[in-house]
């Protein structure tokens, strides 16, 4: 009996041993000939309330501004992301297809088949350098471009060897417009490592929102926080799941009137990931070419 019981004891102080020395090389970021299929879904409630003088309130009335206003936004987009060959310089192309992007009521946000064409590299996030999309306007070509870059440009994250429990921190901006002011605050985003296996890293993921800026005409305040988890793809080196809350305030005083602003957002991202095989079929069919030409021949 004794004997069992030491062999337990030492089976299990060596699992345990290899599994705090797991080091995950964390090193998120797209791959050459790869294709990345993303879900991505967003609800977001809004509330602002307003207070201050009658003669305030009775001009938001005449003009139809209800108080609370409420407003509920929600999307689900659809992407298809391919990249092709390294080249000399490191880098290798990428487009990104929207297949499908509507809103709640099924209004089509940003068109089918509009593509964006750009470069990427194992250490870098996608630039992106033209869009394509038929009968689109200028200004809202330009602004999808942009909100495409901007967002890349956040989603890099720094590469780092982690141990179960270790975690590390990025700030990124967030500019908030509302009744001609913005409102600049910095998220705190911490990642977690919390277990791994062969395949995939699970991270909790902690937010915090700070105010970045005061406007001298108003008194203005800001907070907010966020939870959620992430799924990093080992092999592939690549958030293939991202699920996320968040919820803050803002706040605006000035000498005749105030404002309240509350959110709660609801992110949710999905992705699967697969070799693009059009070199490989390219080379079937031109070894097929080949063989049957010599048939021929002969």
């Amino acid at each position: 009996m004794k004997k069992i019981f030491l062999f337990l004891f030492i089976c299990t102080t060596a699992l345990n041993y290899g599994q705090s020395n797991q080091v995950l090389d964390f090193k998120a970021g797209y791959a050459p000939e790869t294709i990345y299929n993303q879900n991505t879904s967003n609800s977001s409630d809004y509330e602002i309330a307003y207070s201050g003088s009658e003669k305030f309130l009775e001009v938001l009335k005449e003009n139809g501004t209800e108080n609370p206003t409420k407003i509920k936004n929600t999307f689900n987009v659809e992407t298809v992301s391919k990249t092709g060959k390294t080249g000399k310089d490191g880098n290798f192309p990428i487009t990104i297809e929207y297949l499908k992007s509507y809103d709640a009521n099924g209004k089509t946000i940003i068109p089918s088949g509009t593509l964006l064409y750009g470069k990427s590299s194992l250490t870098t996030m996608p630039k992106m350098d033209s869009i394509v999309a038929k009968g689109m306007e200028e200004n809202l070509k330009n602004t999808i471009f942009q909100m495409v870059q901007s967002t890349f440009s956040q989603l890099l994250l720094p590469q780092k060897k982690l141990k179960i429990g270790e975690s590390f921190s990025q700030d990124n901006p967030l500019v908030i417009p509302i009744a001609g002011i913005s409102f600049e605050m910095v998220i705190t985003t911490t990642y977690t490592l919390k277990s791994m296996d062969s395949k995939n890293a699970f991270f909790d993921i902690v937010q915090t929102y700070t105010m970045k800026m005061s406007d001298n005409r108003f008194e203005t305040s800001g907070t907010g926080k966020g939870k959620g988890n992430l799924v990093y793809d080992i092999p592939n080196h690549f958030m293939v799941e991202n699920n996320l809350d968040m919820e803050f305030s803002l706040g605006l005083k000035h000498t005749d009137f105030s404002m309240q602003l509350k959110s709660k957002s609801d992110f949710k991202q999905i992705c699967k990931i697969s070799k693009n095989k059009k070199g490989v079929r390219f080379i079937s069919y031109a070894f097929c070419f080949i063989v049957k030409t010599k048939n021929y021949l002969e």
